[in-house]
């Protein structure tokens, strides 16, 4: 248990006890010891005598974490921040909507504000080309240990750090180039708001 002392912070926690009443979270309080008198008492208070109640010594204000609850929320906010990251960087060095859509399941609408903010400016179009063969054996090479090293939204980040100088767009169309449905990359579903893959 930690002990609350700042006052503000237990005058909003009397706050919140109302605001538990008057949502009709009568049960939980009852079942966390607030006797219904009490219940009342602070429900008739003011918020002058909430702020005199919260400066004194004599209240006793704990709250509990439950630390396997907070390590599992900071690491899932952890793998979402991480996961935008590694969004807006395919965005802003030149992904390909159809890749957009596979790796981070974004719709059309989220690419174009992503785009827009990250990238403003009209979008290269059509399909870019190829950098010479020796450059294109050397990403194929990289390509064959960075797909087993790391998971599929950091390979193609990796990927462009090792060959900077040319767009995810290209370096998919390289590791991609003898692939025989590459075209479908192109292709826009009709039938939904995202890409057909």
């Amino acid at each position: 248990m930690i002990p609350i002392r700042s006052e503000q912070l237990r005058y909003a926690l009397l706050s919140h006890l109302i605001h538990l009443l008057d949502t009709g979270e009568l049960q939980t309080l009852l079942e966390a010891g607030l006797s219904p008198d009490l219940l009342d008492t602070l429900r008739s208070a003011s918020a002058r005598d909430l702020a005199s109640i919260a400066g004194m010594p004599q209240l006793d204000v704990c709250i509990h974490f439950d630390p396997a609850t907070l390590e599992a929320a900071y690491r899932r906010h952890c793998a979402i921040a991480e996961m935008r990251r590694l969004m807006e960087y395919h965005v802003m060095h030149g992904a390909q909507p159809p890749l957009l859509v596979h790796l981070f399941k974004m719709t059309l609408t989220e690419i174009q504000q992503q785009r827009a903010l990250l990238c403003p400016g009209p979008p290269p179009r059509g399909r870019p080309a190829l950098p010479d063969p020796s450059v294109r054996e050397a990403v194929h090479n990289a390509w064959s240990r960075i797909r087993c090293t790391h998971p599929p939204q950091r390979q193609f980040v990796e990927l462009h750090r090792a060959f900077p100088d040319h767009s995810i767009a290209t370096l998919w169309h390289v590791v991609h180039e003898f692939d025989s449905d590459v075209e479908g990359i192109d292709l826009l579903d009709s039938s939904n708001p995202t890409l057909k893959l």
